[in-house]
């Protein structure tokens, strides 16, 4: 068991060196995934506002064809209405006229409306394209400045992984386990050294017979208030 804690305890260490390289890099991987993610919504925005304009300038074409065919449907009915012999085809006529006349307003109407529309879809277009612009050279300087971070530690944090694996290949699994989940529930603290008799994590009280037990290191002990695996402070000495 003085082996398992000897490696806990080089675990933590290796543990600590790993957190102080992710601290040296700040908030660079938080902002550079924040920017990734918003270059991806902002062109996604992009093309479906080129979408949907495409399909209103389709629709505009259309429209541009209905009143141009209504127009002349009208025309033709006015000629018409001058070469009638009777009220039954004047009376017929005068419907297909009124006909043509609604769906005229009724384009020209539509048409007005998708004019505004597609006139404000390009604006928001250049402002979309203005904004990836600014997100993309903003990601682009932040990845710079990360990628310098992590060339600067990548030697001496590849080797600290390759230590770390040598470290639990060599302990129990059950051990690890619970290692990582005090770590986790901890800021990064599995372990806690105790000093005179508490807890050097949290402060609790240490009966004296752990205490005892604890530098015995003949099995594993737990803060009860923490949970941290305890150690003896002197032990690295």
């Amino acid at each position: 068991m003085q082996k398992a804690v000897y490696a806990l305890i080089e675990l933590q260490e290796v543990d600590n060196r790993l957190d102080e390289l992710k601290e040296e890099r700040g908030d660079l991987p938080l902002i550079v995934e924040e920017l990734e993610n918003k270059f991806s919504q902002k062109n996604a925005e992009f093309k479906e506002k080129q979408e949907e304009l495409k399909s209103s300038k389709i629709r505009q074409r259309e429209l541009e064809l209905v009143i141009e065919e209504s127009k002349e449907k009208l025309g033709k009915f006015e000629e018409q209405l001058y070469q009638v012999k009777t009220n039954k085809e004047y009376d017929a006529i005068t419907v297909q006229t009124d006909a043509a006349k609604t769906q005229l307003q009724e384009g020209e109407y539509e048409l007005l409306a998708l004019d505004e529309s597609i006139t404000e879809l390009n604006k928001v277009i250049t402002e979309l394209e203005q904004e990836i612009g600014e997100v993309e050279s903003e990601l682009e300087e932040n990845r710079l400045e990360l990628n310098k971070k992590l060339q600067a530690t990548a030697d001496e944090e590849n080797l600290l992984n390759q230590e770390r694996r040598i470290v639990v290949d060599k302990a129990s699994a059950d051990l690890i386990k619970t290692y990582e989940m005090v770590r986790e529930a901890r800021n990064g603290q599995g372990i806690a050294k105790v000093f005179g008799n508490v807890c050097g994590g949290c402060h609790a009280y240490i009966p004296p017979q752990k205490i005892v037990e604890v530098k015995k290191m003949k099995q594993i002990f737990t803060c009860e208030a923490c949970g941290r695996i305890l150690v003896w402070h002197e032990i690295e000495e």
